[in-house]
């Protein structure tokens, strides 16, 4: 009797619990809680040293990248015989054979390579980044002639006074350099394009490595001689540079020098200077050295060097739906978002402008000139950027590294592609060693000379 009782009380209650209503708010809430929201400043933690990982933890790493690609890599189109999943199966016994973190982040890092794109990365834990690798010696290179020339000296230390522009950097540690960057470099590098791989091998990773490690360089002089050095690596310093810098150069045409458009401090920067360009008789852009951030604040800067609406880059983004994939359909919908970007400054610089670009020239830098490009007030001049641009996606990894995912594709506004080719220049022009041990920019003199020849300054 009692257990009949008790059953028809259990019915009695359940049958007369009201039923909520659907709040799609709520359930948006929820299911967007699943995923989180990470970058660069905040995806690392600083305070977590572990040196190894567990095999579960090997294996979570490995398809944490393999699955934050599958589901958001908006570039598998341009690596049409990568068999991403195949891939992950073969990479599975590497990562479960590693012993030292940096050790498994090297073999995350050589899959992530796979996938042929400049904004998909990852970083090892933030510690053993800073003590193992973030380090520098600032001198800078360029790959001409199928050698490693030095480009800029960033430093006023008495050690590197002898290490001139022009000179050829021949070894490292006592290994000639393509023998170096094939073992210590190429395997973990991402990338988007062969210039993009060239840039960040010379310009940024050549000498990079341990905190206050000693590295010894050999270097041939312009006269043929030999010079070894013995220099020490240090911290890179993130946010040292200043990113917009501004001169007038002979026949009063200004220089404006744009390496970050990271926030707005370039935007301000470039306020501050603008009643001085206005007076110019036309302008060089520089953004060789470039490496992108935030494309809202290189399109406000051509919003004051045109009074016409222009176009920003053309934009893909991928939808999934689950659902169609169920009833047998397409999963991925691709949305296009173009839009134009309408100047509202009562000023506008009219003179004729050139834009200064290498392979340097990345990611936001990319989107001024895609913009720019519409505005038809100028040309490009330089070599091809460095291709790649779009959106990275930031997730975190066992050990407390972090990884990046291109999420989305752009394209200039007319369709054209650029993203794994770069935009090419105009007027192609490229420096030489000669130039460089004369202590030429080659680069910036032919711009000058183009705008003689269009009579836009005085000889």
């Amino acid at each position: 009797m009692k257990t009949t009782v008790l059953f028809f009380a259990i019915l009695w209650s359940v049958t007369n619990i009201a039923q909520s209503k659907l709040d799609t708010l709520t359930y948006q809430k929820y299911q967007n809680k699943r995923f989180t929201k990470v970058t660069f400043d905040t995806g690392f933690n600083d305070s977590l040293i572990v040196n190894t990982l567990s095999l579960e933890e090997k294996i979570e790493a490995l398809s944490t990248v393999w699955h934050e690609a599958k589901f958001n890599f908006a570039n598998f189109d341009l690596i049409p015989n990568v068999n991403w999943d195949s891939l992950y199966r073969a990479y599975l016994p590497k990562i479960m054979a590693t012993n030292h973190i940096m050790e498994t982040y090297g073999v995350l890092m050589q899959f992530n390579q796979h996938l042929r794109d400049g904004h998909t990365r990852i970083l090892p834990p933030l510690y053993h980044f800073r003590k193992e690798k973030f380090n520098v010696v600032p001198i800078h290179f360029k790959y001409i002639d199928g050698k490693a020339v030095v480009y800029q000296i960033k430093s006023n230390d008495p050690s590197f006074k002898e290490i001139q522009k022009g000179m050829i950097l021949e070894k490292i540690d006592g290994i000639p350099v393509q023998q170096y960057i094939q073992k210590n470099i190429s395997p973990t590098l991402h990338f988007s394009t062969v210039q993009d791989s060239i840039g960040r091998i010379y310009h940024y990773e050549l000498l990079t490595g341990a905190e206050n490690s000693k590295v010894v360089l050999d270097f041939k002089t312009a006269n043929g001689k030999t010079l070894q050095k013995t220099l020490s690596r240090k911290p890179f310093e993130w946010k040292s540079n200043t990113p917009v810098s501004y001169s007038v150069l002979p026949g009063n045409i200004g220089h404006l020098v744009i390496d970050s458009f990271v926030d707005e401090v370039t935007f301000t920067a470039f306020k501050e200077y603008f009643p001085a360009i206005t007076k110019t008789a036309g302008l060089i852009i520089d953004i060789r050295h470039n490496g992108g951030g935030n494309s809202h604040w290189g399109h406000e800067i051509i919003g004051y060097l045109t009074a016409q609406p222009f176009y920003p880059s053309m934009t893909l983004m991928n939808e999934y739906h689950p659902v169609h994939r169920a009833w047998g359909g397409d999963a991925i919908q691709a949305k296009k978002i173009a839009y134009d970007w309408k100047p509202y400054q009562n000023e506008v610089y009219t003179k004729p402008i050139v834009v200064l670009i290498s392979e340097l020239t990345y990611s936001a830098s990319e989107d001024f000139c895609a913009a720019f490009i519409t505005t038809k007030r100028g040309i490009l001049m330089g070599t091809a950027t460095g291709g790649s641009t779009g959106q990275p996606l930031g997730y975190t990894l066992p050990g407390g590294g972090i990884g990046f995912i291109c999420s989305k594709r752009d394209a200039m506004y007319d369709g054209t592609e650029f993203v794994g080719l770069g935009i090419q220049p105009d007027i192609e022009v490229k420096p030489s060693i000669e130039g460089l041990q004369k202590g030429k920019d080659e680069v910036l003199e032919a711009a000058l000379n183009y705008l003689k020849k269009n009579k836009t300054i005085s000889k």
